[in-house]
């Protein structure tokens, strides 16, 4: 039956991570050398999701899980485009006062506002400029 093991241990972590970090930098530079573009590309985005769980364990093992769900949730919306889309609703009551409600679920952000204006401000900072 497998086993599997958690480390819990950031600075054991942070080792076994530098040590896949180190191989996978030969394994660039040879795929760099032989000109292969496609597996150049995998293995540069494996080095960075690596580096980015260096820097994470380095900062404390709080924040791991954290990061590791923001990544998981990364992942998964890059494969679903639909994901990142803004949903926008306006509604108007029965005194006839707009209300828009912008959803941006990439990040959890939410903006509730009566005016159109501020809506379309939030949405330039906070969508576009992303």
């Amino acid at each position: 039956m497998p086993t599997s093991t958690l480390i819990n241990d950031p600075a054991l972590k942070l080792k076994h991570l530098s040590s896949m970090v180190a191989s996978l930098s030969h394994r660039l530079e040879v795929a760099r050398a032989s000109h292969n573009v496609q597996l150049t590309a995998l293995l540069e985005r494996e080095y960075e999701q690596l580096t980015v769980e260096q820097k994470v364990v380095s900062f404390g093992s709080s924040n791991v899980m954290k990061a590791w769900f923001q990544r998981l949730w990364n992942n998964l919306a890059d494969t679903m485009p639909s994901l990142y889309q803004l949903q926008i609703t306006q509604t108007i009551d029965d005194n006839g006062h707009e209300c828009w409600s912008v959803y941006y679920p990439k990040t959890g952000q939410r903006l509730v506002t009566e005016s159109e204006a501020e809506m379309q401000i939030w949405i330039k900072q906070n969508y576009w400029a992303a």
